[in-house]
């Protein structure tokens, strides 16, 4: 394997990484604000602004990381 290919292949690693990353903070931000939605689990007093608006935050966070895994593959060779 050559030294460009071996760089290649971390490169595609490192955007493996990111996009699972991404995946993982959308999913898990996501999951409350949704089943509070669906079910409402969660007491009365607790401030629906700050569980929706933290859930919007892992999915733009989550978005960053994908496109961030896409510059990292841009750099392919």
């Amino acid at each position: 394997m050559t030294e460009g290919e071996r760089r290649n292949e971390r490169r595609k690693l490192v955007a493996n990484w990111f996009n699972t990353v991404a995946t993982a903070i959308m999913t898990v931000g996501s999951f409350v604000p949704l089943a509070q939605f669906v079910y409402g689990i969660l007491p009365a007093n607790v401030d629906l602004l700050l569980v929706y608006g933290s859930g919007l935050i892992c999915v733009g966070c989550g978005t960053l990381l994908h496109l961030m895994g896409h510059m990292v593959l841009g750099g392919l060779e």
